[in-house]
């Protein structure tokens, strides 16, 4: 198969290794030095060979649900967010954190108090950014009545535990108790040009998380105004401008010229939002599109192609398919049973062993990507390895783990139990995974389900209000450390645990990872709540990603990294030109 190939970085390459067998102990990098910048320095394009139009078309399959940089948690946000908005720091080609909107930084001697520097920078609306306002906007993020799904990663802040425990209280807490916490976070302005975060421990990773884009500062004149997000109000601190947005139809961005790196290349960037990845295909092949993302479906005829073959672009992603089960226990439809099903490990055991995950792949994946049994992927320190493996394949040892499962939730077989409901996103091509994993369980134990799909925006409401026994997830690494993998998704309350999965004895490894410096005790402590955690088959890994996308040859500058969250180098989309053609 040809492969055009736009300068796979040091990421991809330690993934390829890891999925070998190989894995890497260093901890995730960052440079203060002056000169560091997220932007790679990429040769300046001849003027003779680039294309009059600089207009780059590509699709982001569906609407965005916000593009509130606090409340974004999905892959369509972010993508959008990583072109118009910054943090104080960003991740380079090379997933290391560099200068942003801060030009620099300082850790005191004990790792509990990082200092930011801002530079002279301004919003697309050239009114100056300041430090108040990332006091504003880190509040904001922890505030219980903003219910920021990743409000979690600043729970090693000072006062932040505090104000995350407020979350889903029960009586609700007050306004005025609200404040007072939040006036005891540890965030503050000395100045304008001054950013001081205490933290309650010396968590190694932390400036690696603040480039995450809910850290980015935000006007909170802008953001409480009528109508902030939409694109005649909004204001953004990233490369490009949001011009125009059309729900349902297309986003534009433009260059912000208010941005205080190097100006981007392209005069326009048209995101259309077309839900069927089919429809999208066949506008890449009418040449009405310059980057999409196949549908799984047709990778193996697009890779064969003699004139598509050669623009397939194939990277390993620090990313992974995997589903949800419903760890708790209220869902009314479990009303006459001592237990939901899916809140029993033996019956979650079973599900899990009853899948053949390389079948799976092959069958709906188009035999693209590597069998996943734990969630830290290959090539982030905490992996598990490639045999850790708790519930293989094995029908037989399956129905020996349902039959214990029948007992405990007290039925005498599985026509006793209701329809599991399985729940998916519509438009993305989950149908033919759902089915496959539902066929499976039907053959093995004679079990059936209700397999619903709901638009994009409905879905993620559904799931993480825990509305179905099992549901579709997946996870890309907001940053390559086993934090991001496992606090948040696994922990009690966690912001993105849709499993409902709370147990606390991991709640406790990972609170004393997270505090660890030494970071291969670290290392292994993480590892240890991970084994924990997938021991009582708290969700069903499946498929660590590696990307499958097309670019039209004349798209030039694109800087992939492990992280990029829709398409090729949606993290740097500045960088990129188009060719002549």
């Amino acid at each position: 198969m040809r492969k055009r190939l736009f300068g796979i970085m040091a990421s991809a390459a330690i993934i390829a290794a890891a999925c070998s067998g190989t894995t890497t102990s260093s901890a995730p990098a960052v440079s203060t030095e002056p000169g560091a910048s997220a932007a790679p320095a990429t040769p300046a394009p001849s003027v003779s060979d680039m294309a009059d139009e600089q207009i780059l078309r590509i699709d982001l399959g569906n609407e965005p649900p916000t593009l509130d940089p606090t409340q974004a948690q999905d892959s369509t946000s972010i993508a959008v967010l990583h072109a118009i908005s910054r943090p104080l720091v960003y991740l380079d080609k090379d997933l290391k954190a560099v200068p942003a909107i801060a030009e620099s930084w300082d850790v005191s001697a004990d790792g509990k108090t990082i200092t930011f520097h801002l530079r002279d920078a301004n919003y697309s609306n050239g009114e100056p950014i300041v430090a108040g306002d990332a006091v504003y906007s880190w509040k904001r993020l922890v505030d219980p009545r903003t219910a920021a799904p990743y409000s979690y990663v600043t729970a090693e802040i000072v006062g932040a535990p505090e104000l995350l425990d407020m979350a889903g209280a029960d009586p609700a807490p007050t306004d005025a108790e609200i404040e007072a916490a939040l006036a005891n976070l540890g965030v503050a302005a000395p100045d304008d040009k001054t950013f001081v975060v205490s933290l309650n421990t010396p968590a190694t990773y932390f400036v690696t998380a603040a480039t995450l884009w809910v850290f980015a500062p935000i006007q909170e004149k802008w953001i409480t105004s009528p109508g902030a997000t939409e694109a005649a109000n909004y204001v953004g601190s990233g490369p490009f401008n949001l011009d125009t947005w059309d729900h349902n139809s297309q986003i534009i961005l433009k260059p912000n010229p208010e941005y205080f790196g190097d100006q981007p290349k392209l005069s326009e960037i048209q995101m259309t939002m077309t839900a069927e990845p089919a429809q999208a295909q066949a506008a890449f092949e009418a040449g009405e599109l310059d980057m999409v993302s196949p549908p799984t479906e047709d990778i193996r005829r697009i890779t064969d192609d003699p004139i598509l073959g050669p623009q397939v672009l194939q990277t390993p992603q620090f990313g992974i398919t995997y589903y949800d089960f419903n760890n708790g226990n209220g869902l009314d439809r479990c009303a006459d049973l001592k237990v939901c099903p899916t809140a029993n490990k033996e019956f979650r055991a079973a599900l899990s062993q009853a899948i053949d995950k390389q079948s799976f792949i092959d069958a709906t994946f188009s035999g693209v990507g590597v069998v996943a049994n734990s969630m830290v992927m290959p090539g982030i320190p905490g992996y598990l390895g490639p045999d850790y493996n708790p519930y293989p394949f094995d029908v037989t040892a399956a129905q020996a783990h349902m039959a214990t499962a029948l007992s405990e939730i007290g039925v005498a077989s599985v026509a006793d139990l209701p329809k599991l409901k399985i729940g998916f996103n519509t438009g993305s091509g989950h149908e033919t995974k759902v089915a496959f994993m539902a066929e499976a369980w039907r053959q093995a134990f004679g079990l059936e389900t209700e397999q619903v799909g709901s638009e994009w925006s409905v879905f993620l409401q559904q799931r993480t209000a825990g509305e179905y026994d099992i549901s579709r997830d997946g996870w890309g690494a907001d940053y390559p450390h086993a934090n991001n993998q496992l606090g948040g998704i696994f922990t009690c309350g966690g912001g993105n645990n849709n499993s409902q999965t709370c147990i606390p004895e991991v709640d406790a490894l990972l609170a004393q990872a997270a505090a660890e410096a030494d970071q291969d005790k670290q290392e292994e402590l993480y590892k240890q709540a991970e084994a924990m955690i997938f021991d009582a088959a708290s969700a069903l890994q499946l498929r660590f990603s590696i990307a499958t996308y097309e670019v039209a040859p004349y798209v030039a500058g694109i800087t992939q990294t492990g992280s990029d969250s829709q398409l090729p180098g949606d993290q740097f989309f500045e960088t990129i030109y188009i060719l002549k053609h």
